[in-house]
């Protein structure tokens, strides 16, 4: 068998499963990084369509990084703390504790970024559970609609550059979109 078999299978297993398979992938990927998310969302799109396949894939890692962030605000993280103490990406990591949304939404927005020491870091300050939402869903949106676009149109960025170049132009729309809410939302509630 050849990795083009196993493919196969697996996608008749999901297919046979329905959607509790395509949320639940990412879901688990949420908890366990060494998962690849590109792999579940690309396979999500080949086994229910372009739409349901991001669809399951967006709503199955939100749910996921949601409920790490509660598990983490629940039980704490001393272990996971000093993780963040020594990762590379300590600086960045402290501009989330600082509850910077922006950073945390253009970090979300990132597919190879490590979003389990994201959602934990998050969980680990006094961040509550609407700031977080609001940076994670439509960072999210971003990020998992790129996924599949390419999972779904690996060989027509030559074939159709033009379609190509309206689906780059409308992730940068929602990015620009998105940040400037945020940015609203950041500065109403430094009034308040």
């Amino acid at each position: 068998m050849d990795y083009a078999d196993y493919t196969d299978i697996f996608l008749k297993y999901v297919e046979q499963i329905g959607p509790a398979a395509g949320i639940l992938l990412p879901v688990v990927e949420a908890f366990v990084p060494v998962l690849p998310l590109v792999g579940f969302v690309i396979l999500n799109v080949g086994a229910f369509g372009f739409f349901l396949g991001y669809l399951y894939s967006w709503m199955g890692n939100c749910l996921g990084s949601l409920l790490l962030f509660l598990l983490i605000r629940k039980i704490g993280g001393r272990k996971i703390e000093s993780k963040i103490e020594k990762s590379k990406y300590r600086g960045t990591l402290e501009k989330i504790k600082r509850k910077n949304l922006t950073v945390l939404f253009f970090l979300y927005c990132f597919p190879f970024t490590p979003s389990f020491l994201i959602s934990s870091t998050a969980a680990l300050t006094n961040m509550n559970t609407q700031q977080f939402l609001l940076a994670l869903l439509p960072s999210k949106f971003v990020m998992i609609l790129s996924l599949a676009f390419i999972g779904q149109n690996v060989s027509s960025y030559f074939e159709n550059p033009a379609r190509s170049a309206f689906f780059i132009g409308f992730i940068l729309a929602v990015n620009f979109l998105s940040r400037y809410l945020i940015k609203k939302y950041e500065k109403y509630h430094r009034k308040i």
